[in-house]
Parts: structure tokens; sequence; C-alpha cells
């Protein structure tokens, strides 16, 4: 028997002990280690995001292979891993791939099912099933918890691989938290003049050491005058939304240049009213989305030690507790499930 943290409905967590899920013929069964808690997680479990209940909430994890379907390869038996969150017909390799993956878009293969989120549980349970073509090996010289930060790190790569950058470019951030912060640092290392806007004054200093060139609360008397003074008037060239709230892009569209980029990743599953579309238009703005990323680039990233993802971790919740650490995780930088405590 293992267990589960299971939302039957918003706001409801059950812990329960279930035999380990059955696995197919290219699929591995993962032991779970680390697994963080995220913005779609709180989304999902509030009911702003609403999802097919009931799921196991969880997408960032690491964990050992403990057993492999009869189509898998062997060489995955223990093994340490993480795995992409995206279920798709490549990823079981089905003989007539839907069109988006027979186009090179897996991410948005019309029948996936997507880990921890749709209908596909995820990693807050002791055992889960992922499939076997999705999995990414972390290196020994890496700490098992940076493993649980693949997948948001490879998120806040996507984020400049659909918006790239140049050196001494300014970026702005909006919202230096989960996953701001990890953005923050990828802008920093590709060489931008990054600016980070946070409503909590403890995320500052958080964000000038992953880079922020400044760090400002976002109540600062009028930050979007104060930007404007040090852009010549015009604005940034790229904005990048991660507070996770619908209103964020509302502030971004103040901040950013006429043919600027704002770079949409907040998922709050709640739409943003108000919105000036003539702006966006006038200005020729460009808001480009983006979600999942490049898990070989992440892993490469977090391995260097460049960035201090130690320093991220605010508190760390056994699965027994996992409501407690839902709600903690509103008013910390992350919060880490330590699956087998």
């Amino acid at each position: 028997m293992a267990r589960m943290a299971i939302l039957t409905e918003p706001g409801k967590i059950v812990i329960e002990d279930r035999p380990a899920p059955e696995i197919g013929p290219r699929e591995a069964l993962v032991r779970v280690r680390y697994a963080g808690v995220c913005g779609t997680d709180l989304a999902i479990y509030s009911g702003s995001y609403p999802v097919p209940l009931p799921v196991v909430l969880g997408h960032e994890f690491c964990g050992e292979v403990v057993k492999v379907g009869a189509e898998a390869p062997d060489e995955w038996l223990g093994r340490t891993v993480t795995a992409e969150i995206n279920n798709t017909c490549l990823s079981y390799a089905v003989p007539h791939p839907c069109k988006a993956c027979a186009s090179g878009l897996p991410n948005h293969c019309r029948k996936r099912t997507v880990t921890g989120i749709i209908c596909a549980d995820g990693a807050f349970q002791e055992y889960m099933k992922v499939p076997a073509a999705n999995l990414h090996e972390l290196p020994g010289d890496l700490d098992p918890l940076a493993g649980a930060f693949v997948e948001p790190m490879a998120a806040a790569i996507q984020t400049f691989e659909l918006a790239p950058i140049e050196s001494g470019q300014t970026v702005v951030v909006l919202g230096a938290g989960r996953l701001g912060i990890l953005v923050i640092g990828v802008a920093h290392l590709r060489g931008a003049r990054v600016i980070a806007l946070s409503r909590h004054r403890e995320d500052l200093e958080l964000a000038r050491a992953f880079g922020a060139d400044e760090a400002w609360l976002a109540e600062k008397p009028d930050p979007v005058r104060a930007l404007h003074e040090c852009t010549g008037g015009l604005g940034a060239p790229v904005v990048v939304e991660a507070t996770g709230s619908p209103d964020g892009l509302k502030t971004a569209l103040l901040l950013v240049a006429p043919r600027g980029t704002i770079a949409l990743k907040s998922t709050p599953g709640t739409p943003a009213d108000g919105l000036d579309v003539t702006k966006i238009a006038v200005d020729e703005i460009r808001i480009q989305g983006s979600r999942c990323g490049p898990f070989s680039k992440a892993i490469d990233l977090l391995r260097t030690g460049t960035l201090p993802i130690a320093d991220l971790t605010t508190s760390t919740f056994p699965l027994g507790e996992l409501a407690g650490a839902l709600k903690a995780a509103r008013n910390e930088p992350k919060v880490i499930i330590d699956i087998q405590r």
C-alpha cells in the first residue's frame, strides 16, 4: 500500500492508503522523493482553475524508478529522475499521432493528459506512474532536492525561448515569487538588465540574489513613472508577467514599450477583465504565453550551481500535512513536500 493525497473537491485533500499504480507497457513507476508546490497547484486547489476531480496534484518532482513496463528500457531502473508533465501521443508511441504531435508540437497534444493537472495523478503520492519516454535522469552531482526545481526552471527558460532577449536589454519581471524568481535568474544569466517588482518586501532581497539590478515594491510611489524615467520614457521592451493574478496583465501593459513583448507566465484559471485592447493594438504590443520548457537545459543550468536554488525552499512538509503546506505556499516563495516523511 502507498499513501496518496487526493484532491476530492476544491479545498479538500484526503490522505489515503491505496495500492501503488499499475503501470502500462511503456510506463515507469517512480518512488517520489520530493515535490514542489506551484501556483497552478494552488489555483486548482482553490477551485479557480477547474480540472476534472478527483486528482493527485503535484508536477514538480524527483524520485527513483522502481519498476518499468514490458516495453520500457530496463536501464531506467534505480535511476534518480524527474519527468516532463505532458503525456502525449509521442510519449506512448501512438501509431497515428494527433495533428499537434505530428506537427512537432507535442506539448499541445490534442489527446494529452497532464501530470498532476488534467486526468493524470501527480507527485503528491509515494508512487506515481509516468510514460518512460518522459523521464530525464538527474546527474549524481545534483542535489536531489534541486530535482524538484527542474520543471519550473524549464518553464522559466521557455519564457525567453519564445520571447528572446538581448544582452543589455531591460526586462521587467512582475512577481518575484515561485516562478518569477527563476525567470529573474534566467534573464540575468542572459545578460539582461532586470527590474523586479513584487508586492512582498521579503521577495526583494531574494530577487537581487538571483540577479535583479533593481527590486521595487509594487506599491512603490508610481512604479510606472519610475520605470519610464529609467527607460527614457519608453517603457521596457520585455515585461514578464508572473504574479499569478489575472490583474498582472493590466499592470504589464502600463510598463511595456511600444512594439514590446509581454511574456505571460501566470495560470490563475480566471480571466483578466478590463484589458485595454486599444493600447495593445495601437502600441503594437505582442503578448506571448509560455508554459512547459526544455528539461535538458534546466538540468544543465541547475547543475552549474550558478543560481542559489537552495535559498528558495522556505519550508518542507510531510505528505500527510499537504493541506497545511498548500496554505503556507500562498505566502511563501517555495514549499517542498518530502513525500517519504
